[in-house]
C-alpha cells in the first residue's frame, strides 16, 4: 500500500542516466520517487507531453536583468569589469525596487524556460543578496529556486574576511568574478573560510588569461590550482589547454560553460570536447541577464549546433551534472529514490513524430514548450 502523501504521474518519461524513453504511471511517494507501477490507477495525474529531469540553470547574473542589452558591441572588460564596467555604472543609477522587479521578472522568465534551480552571482555584498531574497519572497513560488553565491565589495585584508563571513550567514557560497583582482594573500585569506560551494570565472577571455601571465607567471586556472584553493567549481574556462583540463580532472575541479554569452562578448568559445575527453565534469550555464536569455534549451541547441555533442550528453550538462556541480542532492534523474521534481514539455509539434526525443526537445523545443514543473510542494506543479 502507498501512503496518503503519494501522487501518481501518467506520462511518457525519460527514464534514468540515459534517459531512456519510457510510457507509464511514475509513483512519487513521499516527495520520492519509487518507480513504475503496473498496478491500475483510477484517477492518476495525467501529463500528455514528455516528463524529463528538471532543468537546472548552473551560471547567472539574475541582477543585470534591468539593463538587458546595454553596451552592445562593447568589450567584456568595459561592459562588466568591476567596479567601473559599464553594467555598475548603471546598476548604481537604479533603485532597490527596480532592482527587484527586473529580478521578478527574471524568476518569471527562468521558470518560462523550465528551470527548477538556478545559482546566481550575486554582486553587491550582503545588500545584493537580500535583494534577491526579496524578489524570490515576493514571487512566492518554490521553483525556480536561487542557490545564491555571494561577492565582497571592499579589497582590504581584514575588511574582507569580515565581510565575507558576514555574507556566508545567508547566502550557498562565494562566486568571485576572477583572479586578476585579488593578490595571492587575498585570495588565500578567502579560501580559508568555511563554503558550501565556492566559484571563480577563469580563463574566459585572451586578456584576462595574458594579465595573469605577465603578472603572476600563469594562467588563471594554473594560478588557482598553484595556490591550492579549490574552487567546487570555475565558470567559463574559454581557453582552456589540454593540460590546464587535465589539471582541473586531476584537483576534482568542475567547469561551467556558457557558450552563448561567450559568443555574445566576442571572447571565443570553450572547447567543451577538449574538458570532456580529459574527463572535466561539464554544467552548464547562461550567464548574463544582461546579454544573454537565461534560457538553457537555447543553450543546449546552441551546443548541438556547434559542437555536435552526443544530445543526451548536453541534456546531462543541464541535469544531473548540474546537480553534481551545486550538490543538489536527490537531483537530476527520474529514477528510484530521485526526488520528484521535473520539467515538463507539453505534448506540441517540436516533439510530435521525434524519432530522436531528447534531440528533438535540446534543439527544437523553446519555452512555449514547457507546460510546467515542480516538486509536490510547488503549489499545483503536478
Amino acid at each position: 500500500m502507498y501512503s496518503r502523501d503519494t501522487v501518481y504521474l501518467k506520462s511518457h518519461f525519460l527514464y534514468g542516466e540515459d534517459f531512456q524513453y519510457r510510457k507509464g504511471v511514475l509513483v512519487i511517494e513521499d516527495g520520492i520517487i519509487k518507480g513504475f507501477t503496473r498496478e491500475y490507477i483510477r484517477d492518476p495525474i495525467s501529463h500528455k507531453g514528455v516528463v524529463i529531469p528538471p532543468l537546472i540553470n548552473a551560471h547567472t547574473h539574475i541582477g543585470d536583468n534591468i539593463i538587458k542589452d546595454v553596451g552592445i558591441n562593447k568589450t567584456l572588460d568595459e561592459l562588466v569589469k568591476p567596479p567601473d564596467g559599464l553594467k555598475h555604472r548603471f546598476l548604481n543609477t537604479c533603485s532597490d525596487e527596480e532592482l527587484i522587479d527586473g529580478m521578478l521578472d527574471g524568476l518569471e522568465e527562468l521558470k518560462n524556460n523550465g528551470v527548477t534551480y538556478f545559482c546566481d552571482f550575486r554582486e553587491g555584498g550582503l545588500k545584493g543578496v537580500y535583494l534577491l531574497k526579496r524578489a524570490y519572497n515576493k514571487y512566492n513560488r518554490e521553483f525556480p529556486y536561487p542557490i545564491i553565491l555571494g561577492r565582497p565589495t571592499t579589497y582590504n585584508k581584514e575588511d574582507l574576511k569580515n565581510e565575507i563571513r558576514k555574507i556566508l550567514k545567508v547566502v550557498d557560497g562565494i562566486g568571485l568574478s576572477g583572479c586578476n583582482e585579488y593578490s595571492d594573500e587575498d585570495l588565500k585569506v578567502i579560501r580559508k573560510l568555511d563554503y558550501k560551494i565556492f566559484s571563480i570565472h577563469a580563463n574566459e577571455h585572451k586578456g584576462s588569461i595574458e594579465f595573469s601571465k605577465s603578472t603572476y607567471g600563469m594562467s588563471e586556472i594554473e594560478r588557482i590550482i598553484d595556490l591550492k584553493l579549490h574552487p567546487t567549481f570555475i565558470v567559463h574556462a574559454t581557453y582552456t589547454t589540454p593540460y590546464e583540463a587535465q589539471l582541473l580532472r586531476e584537483c576534482n575541479i568542475a567547469v561551467v560553460v556558457c557558450p552563448r554569452a561567450n559568443a555574445s562578448f566576442n571572447v571565443g568559445l570553450p572547447d567543451i570536447k577538449n574538458l570532456l575527453n580529459n574527463d572535466v565534469l561539464v554544467g552548464l550555464g547562461t550567464d548574463n541577464f544582461m546579454a544573454n536569455s537565461p534560457s538553457i534549451l537555447k543553450e543546449m541547441d546552441f551546443i548541438y549546433k556547434i559542437y555536435h555533442i552526443d544530445p543526451k550528453e548536453i541534456l546531462r550538462f543541464s541535469t544531473i551534472n548540474n546537480c553534481k556541480i551545486l550538490g543538489l542532492e536527490g537531483i537530476g534523474l527520474i529514477e528510484e529514490g530521485y526526488k520528484g521534481i521535473f520539467t515538463f514539455i507539453r505534448d506540441c509539434p517540436s516533439i510530435r513524430y521525434s524519432k530522436n526525443i531528447v534531440a528533438s526537445i535540446i534543439t527544437r523545443c523553446e519555452k512555449g514548450d514547457i507546460v510546467i514543473y515542480g516538486g509536490n510542494n510547488d503549489r499545483g506543479a503536478y
